[in-house]
This record gives C-alpha cells, sequence and structure tokens, in this order.
C-alpha cells in the first residue's frame, strides 16, 4: 500500500494507509476533478476526521502548493458554527511528486443538491439555510477568504445547521487563469458569477452571487434561464438578465428582492454578505441580536430547528426590523470581527468589503468533493463561536527600505462624546460636532505580497508601503492617491496585480493574476 502523484490524476491512495503519521484512510467518500475525500481516524486525539487529498495536473506545482498552504493556514483560522473546520494540513511524497492534502472535520448529512433532488423545500427552510451560508461568507470574507466554489454539493444540512466546505481549499489547486478555459477556469457552471467568467476576479461579491442562485435553486428548482447547454448558460450569465423570482407562497417581497440584486450583473450593485444574512433571518424568522452572550442565551428552537446563526457584519444593524413576522424567532448573533485586519502571507484574495468590480484573471474554483450522508436537519442548536481574525503585527518595509509607520487601526470610528449627566450649564455656544473619522490604514495581502494602505480626502486610495512575498518583486506600482491605486508584483511564474479602493474611509483590496 502506498500514496502516488500522477499530474492530472487522483492521488492512488488505499485505506488503511496513514498520512502524517497520524491520519489512517478508512473510506472514500467522494471524488471530483481536483480532489478526493477521505474518511478517516485522526489516531492521535481518536476523532474521526476527513481528508482532501488535492490532485488536479496543477496541484504539484511549487506555486500552486504554496498557494494551497496558505490559504488552508489561512481558513484555519475561520472559527465559525456554519464553516466546516480545517484542522492540518499536510504533504505526502512519492515518486518524486507531491500530493498536498488537507484534514478538515467530518461533516455528516445530506448536501444540498441531494436535497434540492428528493423535492421541493419550503421557502422558511430554504431562509434558513442560505441565511446560515450567508453567515459563514460573512466570516470568511471578514478574514479575507473568497471560498469561489458555493453551490449545493459544498452545503452540508447536519442536524446543527448548515455547513459550508472547501473555503478557497480546491480552488487554490486551480491554475492561476493560465489554462484552457472550459476544462481549468469555470469549475461549476451554473454559479459562477459575471465577472469570474470575464475577468476571472476573486470578491467577496462573486460568493454572493453564487449564493443568489442557490436560493434561486432552492426555491423554484430550477435556473433563473431557459438553457439548452453550458455555453447558452455561460453566455446569460454574462449578458442575459436573470428572470425574477416568480410569486411563490411563502416568499416575501424582501427576498424575491434580495435574490434580485444578489444577481445583478455588476459586482458592485450587490448587496454584502451580511446583508444577505440579516435578509434572510429575519424572512426565516430568526431573531437578531447584538452580541454573543446574548446568543448564548437565546433558548433553544422547539421544533427541531438550529436556534442560533452567528453573523459578524460590517456596517449592518444588529437588531432586524419590525414587522409582520412569526411570534416565535430564533437568534442570529452579531459580532464586529470585521473591525479586525488580516495579515497572511500567500491570501489569494484579499477583499475586506464589496468593491467596485475588478479586472483581472486569477485562480478559479474546481470541482470538489464533501462528505455526504442521510438524514434530515434536526434537533440542537450549534455552539456559538466567534470568528478569531488575527490582527496586523509588523508592517512591510516602506520602498525606501525603513520600517513602515502606522499600523491597522481596525476600521473602528471614534464614538461621539456623552453626556456627563447633571444638568448643564446654559450656554450660547452652538453644540460640537462629532470628530470626523480618522483615516484608516489597513495591510492588505496577496500571494505576492503585501500593502499598508491608507484612505484620503474624497476616499481615494493611497499605498503608503509595500512588501513582495519571496520569490516575487515589485513591478510597476501606482501609489495614488487614486481610485484604485494599484501595484503588480512579479515572480517567474505569475504576475500579481492588488487594486486597493476605498469604502467609508476603509481600504480593500480585489487581487488577481495576469
Amino acid at each position: 500500500m502506498r500514496e502516488t502523484s500522477m499530474l492530472g490524476r487522483q492521488p492512488d491512495v488505499q485505506e488503511q494507509r496513514v498520512l502524517g503519521g497520524r491520519y489512517r484512510l478508512e473510506d472514500q467518500l467522494g471524488s471530483g476533478g481536483m480532489a478526493v475525500v477521505w474518511s478517516a481516524t485522526d489516531e492521535v486525539l481518536g476523532r474521526l476526521v476527513a481528508v482532501k487529498m488535492l490532485a488536479g495536473q496543477h496541484a504539484a506545482k511549487p506555486e500552486s502548493l504554496r498557494r494551497i498552504r496558505a490559504e488552508a493556514r489561512t481558513a484555519a483560522t475561520l472559527s465559525h458554527p456554519n464553516v466546516a473546520q480545517v484542522h492540518d494540513y499536510g504533504e505526502a511524497e512519492e515518486d518524486g511528486r507531491t500530493v498536498p492534502y488537507v484534514v478538515m472535520e467530518l461533516v455528516r448529512g445530506q448536501n444540498l443538491e441531494q436535497r434540492i433532488a428528493a423535492g421541493p423545500v419550503e421557502p422558511r427552510v430554504a431562509f434558513r439555510i442560505c441565511a446560515e451560508v450567508a453567515a459563514a461568507l460573512t466570516a470568511a470574507h471578514a478574514a479575507g477568504l473568497v471560498h469561489r466554489d458555493i453551490k449545493p454539493a459544498n452545503v452540508i444540512v447536519t442536524e446543527s445547521g448548515a455547513k459550508v466546505v472547501d473555503f478557497g481549499i480546491a480552488a487554490s489547486a486551480a491554475p492561476s487563469g493560465d489554462g484552457d478555459l472550459p476544462s481549468e477556469v469555470l469549475g461549476t457552471p451554473s454559479y459562477l458569477a459575471p465577472e469570474r467568467l470575464t475577468d476571472d476576479a476573486v470578491a467577496p461579491a462573486s460568493d454572493v452571487y453564487a449564493l443568489g442562485m442557490l436560493l434561486y435553486k432552492l426555491l423554484t428548482r430550477q435556473l433563473p434561464w431557459q438553457v439548452d447547454n453550458t455555453v447558452q448558460l455561460l453566455v446569460a450569465h454574462v449578458y442575459t438578465e436573470p428572470q425574477p423570482l416568480p410569486p411563490l407562497p411563502g416568499v416575501p417581497d424582501e427576498v424575491i428582492d434580495l435574490c434580485h440584486r444578489c444577481l445583478r450583473k455588476d459586482p458592485a450593485l450587490r448587496p454584502d454578505a451580511p446583508e444577505v444574512a440579516a435578509v434572510l433571518a429575519a424572512a426565516a424568522g430568526l431573531r437578531v441580536v447584538a452580541d454573543e452572550r446574548a446568543h448564548a442565551a437565546a433558548a433553544p428552537a422547539t421544533d427541531g430547528e438550529p436556534s442560533a446563526v452567528l453573523i459578524p457584519p460590517p456596517g449592518i444593524r444588529a437588531t432586524a426590523s419590525t414587522g409582520t413576522r412569526p411570534a416565535r424567532r430564533r437568534a442570529v448573533v452579531v459580532t464586529s470581527a470585521t473591525v479586525a485586519t488580516l495579515v497572511t502571507a500567500g491570501l489569494v484574495a484579499a477583499a475586506f468589503s464589496t468593491g467596485p468590480p475588478a479586472q483581472q484573471r486569477t485562480a478559479t474554483a474546481a470541482a470538489s468533493s464533501s462528505p455526504t450522508g442521510t438524514g434530515a436537519p434536526s434537533a440542537a442548536a450549534p455552539s456559538a463561536t466567534t470568528a478569531v481574525v488575527p490582527s496586523a503585527g509588523t508592517g512591510p518595509t516602506t520602498a525606501g527600505g525603513g520600517p513602515a509607520t502606522g499600523g491597522s487601526t481596525g476600521g473602528a470610528t471614534r464614538p461621539a462624546p456623552q453626556p456627563t449627566g447633571g444638568n448643564p450649564a446654559p450656554t450660547t455656544a452652538p453644540p460640537t460636532p462629532s470628530d470626523p473619522p480618522s483615516p484608516q490604514q489597513r495591510t492588505l495581502s496577496s500571494m505576492g505580497g503585501s500593502v499598508l494602505a491608507t484612505c484620503t480626502t474624497g476616499d481615494l486610495a493611497q499605498l503608503l508601503s509595500w512588501e513582495p512575498a519571496e520569490t516575487y518583486q515589485v513591478q510597476r506600482v501606482d501609489a495614488g492617491p487614486a481610485n484604485p491605486a494599484r501595484i503588480l508584483f512579479k515572480s517567474a511564474e505569475h504576475t500579481v496585480r492588488m487594486q486597493v479602493t476605498c469604502k467609508l474611509g476603509v481600504p480593500s483590496a480585489v487581487v488577481g493574476t495576469i
């Protein structure tokens, strides 16, 4: 028994093989174009896990291995009840080739592809599932991670709610825009945003588009276009407006409008993941609460549905609007994870908020495999945990070689002065206005390097300093102030372009490879 990796083939790994001295492979759960998924026993901790062996023809390239490692590391920072946890990463050597593998939480349940095939999904169930997916995306986007392959097969319905699998992992093994379009770039055609097909841009808005497609499919069991083949489908994504959701029993107007906005051709016009989560949570009868203490105090639901959805939103109100909703509500936790920043070398997508459409080419999602099982969701709520986002440490060096000045302030604005109590003395002076938000500085990272960016007057972006990653050099810089400010990092194999823009005084970046 041995493990091998042939370029373009799945790794020939036999049952009972032990990887990394601890993971004993048990049963093959599934396979796709880029990977094979096994159930395995962690012989150190004595628990069942899932092991994803990445295999596509590009997986063994040094550049791909660096990208896979970096994204697995970033995905491992996500701790959210609706995200399948990444536990470990390893590489198996055989015949001079490297087989990367990722060890993940073993999720038991039906995936949505199976659930849709089994019959119609009630609207409130669809709202809840998609709200949980949006909550997972919110945590990921706050950590600078874009999923890139949201589809029914990557959403598992468990007893404690929906779980999203494969954050950026299978996509890491795909080529960076240098391969054959049909076989290497597309991934899952039914859920690809228009910008993925025209620019192959990696941005949070692309995940929101895919979630809109998922919601549409759950409610109607069909796509928003009548097409006969994949080519027509891809053309429709780019050029044809989707048919609006028809009037459906139990589907309120705000959900119909939300789905339509998720499917906008322009990424800048789509809602962000926190807004999607909030609207769908309200439609599902979920109560929005403002902190984890309220979430912990929320009583479990009595109908077998999860009682809480953890949503860390940027700029979303913590409480749902009142309206004609069921009296019984569940809890949705809102945290402030998005005021933190992320510095992770090798991150493919450094997008902290939805920005204007990008003009790049970069890595795409590949076909993936998810563990599947049986059983409908039931019973208890997940224990909510907060997504931990590492704060920025030492900034990059400046162009002159000295240490960069400033640091990441995390995005919080200073509150207005509060009354001190008592009756103030009469005065004829006008009230003092609140201080305007101070300029934010953020370190944004990509596979090619990192930049320290800030926002200037007029929401223009300015690059204060930059540092290339190992094997990369700075090819060109347009430091700004501009919208966007740009920098190109070049290696022997790739050129990485970072475009930095500002929104409400907070810089964010969209990254692509040329």
